[in-house]
């Protein structure tokens, strides 16, 4: 019997994957174009890259890495973008680490939404804190 490689388990969880990335994609764009009224091109002409970043992640809160994947933002300037926002008060990150919905590695959510501060900075652990 011949090895075929389409139906090797590595290619078909490799090409669902895929499909699955750029779901989160989409739904990321979806929620910023929902949230903000303005499809993400009509965003990119109308804000600086910096800009953009903050007001999507009002309407979602998501890790860096999805989020500049999906704005196509390069990761070196959203590490700054976030770095700006967080010394201004403006962007918060959570506690706990979760399983990036892109990458599938832990990572921590971002957010500039401030209802959603609260929840972000709330550990889930059941861990003792030395310092409280």
């Amino acid at each position: 019997m011949e090895s075929n490689q389409m139906n090797s388990p590595k290619v078909f969880s490799h090409k669902g994957h895929g499909k699955d990335k750029q779901l989160i994609l989409r739904f990321i764009v979806k929620q910023v174009e929902k949230g903000t009224g303005f499809s993400l091109l009509e965003l990119k002409k109308q804000y600086s890259e910096e800009h953009l970043f903050a007001i999507a992640l009002k309407h979602v809160t998501t890790t860096k890495k999805t989020l500049c994947t999906a704005l196509n933002i390069p990761i070196e300037a959203g590490c700054r973008y976030k770095r700006t926002l967080e010394k201004n008060g403006n962007l918060v990150q959570s506690i706990d680490e979760v399983i990036c919905p892109f990458t599938k590695h832990p990572a921590h959510l971002i957010s500039t939404n401030p209802n959603e501060f609260k929840r972000l900075l709330k550990s889930n652990t059941n861990q003792l804190n030395l310092f409280e």
